[in-house]
């Protein structure tokens, strides 16, 4: 990850006898912006709806609609995902550089190519269902050649990518040495895996709900499934508050504890269970399927946030780096 530019990783920190260096950060803070964040979280809520339901399917679940509301999220989150990256990257040719060369030992390089392989078998799912939705016409050459595409077969082969993209944002900030995220390394990705879970979970319930599509049965197992999801997110999120110790001291100060423990845990993860746990009714759905979305965007921001302003305590990196010793 380059130094230089908007894409700055937490450089290696120096070794210093003492506590600080007059107090100045040892390593770089990260240069990213909005659109980072943005992309973890669009990236995810794609790889949560073709996760679940490519899982649907292979459990025997045929509901049309849900197949067809999972192809077409995914296929948006995709085509948003590679638009935020070239964005904070500042031109388009350096994303096309970071698919030259795989670097197996670079997450960077993985997610990029990740996220390449599993847009472009989601760009040809989401084709077969256009045509068989009939949105490319009739007889035409396009929509029959478009009707071969083995969809099935390319879901399951799509599903390793969808859940390194889902987890990726974990996995790259882990792989940096700000003390926050280094420190809670592996739980990182399991975390956003979890978060990616939940908030396809709550796209696919939304679209559904809104569309007013899909069957009975549908609905009662996106709501058991969404509250799953929602209790593994939980219980990851404490594990890595735990993990983290005084290390994670930029989450429960201002400004950013009011949005993680308010807007991430309590309005996106304790008030839609309470909602999915209760009498079950359409305007208590959609409310849940939007407060768990909210709650990802907020999650993805913090944590990136945190992970800034971690970055910038001198205190905190010598004594990571002492104890990593």
């Amino acid at each position: 990850m380059r130094e230089n530019g908007r894409h700055a990783r937490g450089s290696e920190s120096s070794h210093h006898p003492g506590d600080s260096y007059y107090n100045i950060p040892p390593i770089k803070r990260p240069h990213w912006t909005w659109e980072i964040f943005v992309y973890f979280w669009v990236g995810g809520i794609g790889a949560g709806a073709h996760a679940v339901t490519t899982i649907a399917r292979l459990l025997g679940h045929g509901d049309a609609a849900l197949l067809r509301a999972g192809r077409y999220i995914t296929l948006g989150s995709m085509v948003l995902s590679p638009l935020l990256l070239i964005s904070d990257l500042g031109r388009p040719e350096r994303f096309y550089n970071m698919l030259r060369i795989l670097k197996l030992r670079s997450p960077m390089s993985l997610g990029s190519w990740s996220l390449f392989l599993f847009g472009s078998l989601s760009g040809l799912i989401a084709t077969a269902q256009a045509a068989q939705d009939g949105l490319l016409g009739g007889g035409n050459p396009a929509a029959r050649l478009a009707r071969a595409v083995p969809a099935q077969i390319l879901s399951a082969l799509a599903m390793p990518f969808a859940l390194f993209v889902g987890s990726y944002g974990g996995i790259l900030l882990a792989a940096t040495a700000v003390p926050m995220w280094a420190r809670n390394a592996l739980l990182m990705g399991p975390t956003f895996l979890a978060s990616s879970f939940s908030t396809g979970l709550s796209a696919l319930s939304l679209a559904l709900k809104l569309g007013r599509w899909g069957e009975k049965g549908t609905h009662a197992a996106l709501r058991r499934a969404e509250r799953l999801a929602l209790v593994a997110e939980l219980g990851l999120m404490a594990a890595s508050l735990a993990k983290m110790g005084k290390y994670g001291k930029p989450l429960y100060g201002k400004p950013l504890a009011p949005l993680f423990f308010g807007g991430t845990v309590l309005g996106g993860i304790l008030a839609p269970l309470a909602l999915l746990s209760g009498r079950e009714s359409r305007p208590r759905g959609i409310l849940a399927s939007v407060l768990v979305l909210l709650g990802g965007l907020a999650f993805r921001y913090v944590m990136v946030e945190g992970g800034k302003r971690s970055a910038d305590d001198p205190q905190a990196t010598f004594s990571h780096t002492r104890k990593e010793g």
